[in-house]
């Protein structure tokens, strides 16, 4: 991975790196419904940009290092601070992994893990809507 992604203040460098982004919009539960003529009645209050990343292992990558990534992105921790382009800059928030997958190449040279994908989901909005009367 590039230095692009930080997680918990570490930068991997793994290989070829696919970053996708959402932008969730959060509603009041409290205020939303349906009036009278059937038209949708919700407050939007916040904006969720969750983040998964793909990345692709170049060929002279270590198999311990990748080992050592996975069993880091793995691990069973509430959340982690991870720093991720946005815009023309980058945005940092703390979020949970919530998926970590990835496959098994096999061919004769021998077995070699990549396909690695992960996704980050924020543990709260990273905008707040205060305008809005």
């Amino acid at each position: 991975m590039s230095s692009l992604i930080r997680i918990d203040g570490e930068s991997y460098n793994l290989g070829t790196v696919e970053l996708r982004r959402d932008g969730e919009i959060i509603y009041d539960s409290m205020t939303r419904g349906t009036a009278l003529d059937l038209s949708e009645i919700a407050d939007a209050v916040g904006t969720r940009y969750s983040y998964s990343f793909s990345v692709e292992p170049r060929p002279d990558v270590d198999k311990a290092e990748y080992d050592a990534f996975y069993y880091d992105v793995t691990s069973p921790k509430s959340a982690r601070f991870v720093e991720l382009p946005f815009a023309r800059s980058s945005i940092a928030f703390w979020a949970k992994i919530t998926v970590v997958s990835d496959f098994l190449h096999r061919s004769h040279g021998g077995n070699r893990w990549g396909g690695l994908s992960v996704s980050f989901t924020p543990v709260r909005p990273q905008r707040y809507n205060l305008n809005d009367g």
